[in-house]
């Protein structure tokens, strides 16, 4: 039986020889592509079309959007770009080309915020945008501003995060050193699931840092024994991350970076963690650490998604 996405891509190549506007029919059939993951011939029927319709801002977004969803990021924002220039309030693309921003890198941080700001004046309920605004800033490390649009998200939909919400506002709360407010809210994930690691792992580090490693060694060693129970079955690369930073944090450095060497390939949140993680305060600029940083910078590991969803 053909999925709805596979009717759509059939019904379109019989309808597209009979139809006048033959450049859009093509780049239907190419978002089609898209929406199914078959990203190579999206890029090929995206291109069929603005080959007969170059000036189709549309066309032109969507295969701005299949280059971003396989990390090809100058392309998409070459194409997000010329969208724009031919429609100056093509909200869609201003959001998207925002996010691309966003993967390419510190140097383009203020331009992802420029674009999202500018999707939101256009429309003040984009919580999308604004879920992926409180992204941007906390990458920037402006996390009361990161809040803010954070908690205008989840008071819109409390799922426009794909990691729970509660674990990703302890994680932002403690990222500001607002570690009884971390703690509290990574408490309150621990009564739904008693076993998240990342709440754990949150709450270890906010008390150590709030009140000392003597008060969170309990802490600790349970969020250590936990994660090593997941091995199995968890996130591989998580593990190692949390397990890094539970090291770092008691001043195991050479176990710590093990650890975080075998992460970065793995994990693609693992050299952003590092740069926010108050576990990792006093060694982020190690040069051991910044090493391992640079080594995963260039085999190009980056994060593809941030947990927002649209």
């Amino acid at each position: 039986m053909m999925t709805a996405y596979q009717q759509t891509v059939s019904d379109l190549k019989l309808a597209s020889p009979q139809n006048p506007e033959k450049a859009k029919a093509i780049a239907q059939q190419g978002e089609a592509d898209r929406l199914m993951g078959n990203f190579e011939a999206a890029l090929a029927k995206f291109t069929d079309a603005l080959e007969l319709n170059f000036n189709n801002p549309w066309a032109l977004a969507h295969r701005g959007q299949t280059y971003y969803q396989i990390k090809r990021y100058q392309e998409a924002r070459t194409d997000f770009s010329r969208a724009i220039d031919l429609n100056p309030n093509y909200l869609w693309a201003l959001a998207h080309r925002g996010v691309t921003y966003r993967f390419m890198g510190e140097a383009y941080y203020t331009m992802a915020v420029a674009d999202l700001d500018r999707a939101i004046e256009l429309k003040p309920d984009y919580f999308w945008a604004i879920a992926y605004r409180a992204r941007v800033y906390e990458l920037m490390k402006c996390y009361k501003k990161a809040l803010i649009d954070f908690d205008r998200a989840i008071a819109f939909d409390k799922t426009i995060f794909v990691k729970n919400w509660r674990i990703e506002r302890g994680l932002l709360l403690n990222y500001a050193n607002r570690y009884a407010e971390a703690i509290a809210c990574c408490q309150q994930r621990l009564e739904e699931v008693p076993d998240d690691t990342t709440a754990l792992y949150c709450i270890a580090v906010a008390k150590a840092r709030w009140q000392g490693l003597t008060q969170a060694k309990s802490e600790i060693e349970l969020t250590r024994s936990v994660l090593r129970s997941q091995w199995q079955t968890g996130d591989r690369g998580d593990i190692l991350y949390r397990l890094s930073g539970l090291a770092i944090l008691v001043g195991n450095c050479e176990q710590a970076w093990e650890y975080l060497e075998e992460a970065i390939p793995i994990n693609d949140e693992a050299i952003e963690l590092v740069d926010h993680d108050p576990a990792w305060m006093e060694w982020r600029d190690h040069p051991k650490t910044q090493a391992l940083i640079a080594i995963g910078k260039g085999t190009g590991n980056r994060e593809q998604g941030t947990g927002n969803r649209e």
